[in-house]
């Protein structure tokens, strides 16, 4: 496959100035993510319908003009399951591509599976069979090779006429608006950063421990993800999960206690005083500073009822608007909508099920449902 390597700034402002008259262009990342915080780029790979361009990040100080590029609102991007992707463009260049389109997205919208995979997709519309074997290889190393090079390009190179046909199927069934508002909220998702405040809310088993404890792992969590993002390292390297809530659930006064719940020497030696001085802090809260206990959703009285109901509805308003049930709500939406109803956990904007397209669809008959099950 021919492909051009933009390794300097110059090779990069040439391409971006270039680029500018292409109407659409196909993007992809390579990054790694093994004991990081933030996923390390690897590779940029490009197509404006002309050029196939692979940009090496390493090499290269000056993003203005990537930035402008991706930000040029007269260029539509497409990528094909970019979640991750716009995360690499958000810690890379504090920007997401504008506008965007997520080719899975429209697949999924033109009847095909939610989660249809990139080489599934290129052998339905070119008949050929993508080999996917380079995908995991290590694309901080240098050099890379020509086999990972071309697996790279392969990613824009079909991906770009492959779009331009999923979008007239998109148009043609009526779902095109529905298919960009959806392509939006998956952007605004991964804008969204948890508050080091809150974090210990998504520790599993929280709803387990009592107002002191749950203080204490407040105290952890919050310290934790700071940690974790301050050092650029995944947070279960900084301490394990089930570490920290056996630290909160037993609020240990020693060393020798924290190794005795199971931390790792390591944990213990670079941050056992740490942990201890956090449990002293938690222990010395007053009782109105306390947090109100945790109720786990699953354990609501109406939970099992709610959850059936409002899956027997979206299969009978998928049915009358031909989209499919897993696209219309996930079992993370229905949850999410749960929790906001009956106010179990603290909600940033609109629960997904009510906003967008969705909402248009459902939400007058999901609020008349969750009367039936008051809080």
């Amino acid at each position: 496959m021919n492909y051009q390597m933009i390794t300097t700034n110059d090779e990069l402002a040439s391409l971006c100035d270039v680029t500018c008259d292409a109407p659409a262009i196909a993007l992809d990342t390579e990054f790694v993510r093994t004991r990081t915080y933030y996923p390390q780029l690897g590779l940029i790979q490009m197509y404006d319908g002309k050029n196939v361009s692979l940009i090496d990040p390493l090499g290269i100080t000056d993003w203005a003009p990537m930035r402008a590029l991706l930000l040029n609102t007269a260029i539509t991007k497409y990528l094909h399951a970019g979640s991750e992707d716009l995360e690499v463009f958000l810690n890379t260049f504090g920007i997401m591509p504008e506008p965007l389109i997520d080719t899975q997205i429209l697949a999924a919208f033109a009847g095909r599976p939610l989660s249809w995979g990139f080489a599934a997709m290129v052998e339905e519309y070119t008949g050929l069979a993508i080999d996917k074997s380079e995908s995991r290889t290590d694309w901080l190393a240098r050099p890379l090779t020509e086999r990972q090079l071309d697996y790279a390009a392969a990613d824009v190179f079909y991906l770009l006429p492959i779009a331009g046909q999923l979008m007239k199927e998109a148009e043609a069934s009526g779902w095109l608006p529905a298919a960009l508002n959806e392509c939006r909220m998956t952007q605004l998702r991964r804008q969204e950063t948890t508050d080091p405040k809150e974090a210990w809310r998504d520790i599993s088993n929280a709803w387990q421990l009592r107002t002191r404890q749950l203080a204490c792992l407040q105290l952890l969590a919050d310290w934790r993800l700071r940690k974790a993002r301050e050092r650029d390292l995944a947070v279960n390297f900084v301490v394990r999960e089930e570490h920290l809530w056996a630290v909160a659930r037993y609020m240990p006064g020693s060393l020798g206690e924290l190794d005795s719940i199971g931390l790792s020497g390591s944990e213990i030696r670079f941050h056992g005083k740490t942990l201890l001085a956090l449990v002293e802090k938690a222990q010395a809260l007053p009782e109105e500073a306390l947090p109100q206990p945790l109720l786990n959703l699953m354990d609501m009285p109406g939970y099992r009822k709610a959850f059936k109901a409002i899956k027997a509805l979206v299969q009978e308003v998928a049915a009358e608007s031909k989209v499919s049930a897993e696209l219309l709500a996930s079992r993370r939406q229905i949850n999410q909508l749960l929790n906001a109803h009956w106010k179990l956990k603290p909600q940033n904007g609109t629960p997904e099920l009510m906003a967008g397209w969705r909402g248009e669809l459902m939400a007058d008959r999901l609020n008349t449902l969750l009367e039936a099950y008051p809080q």
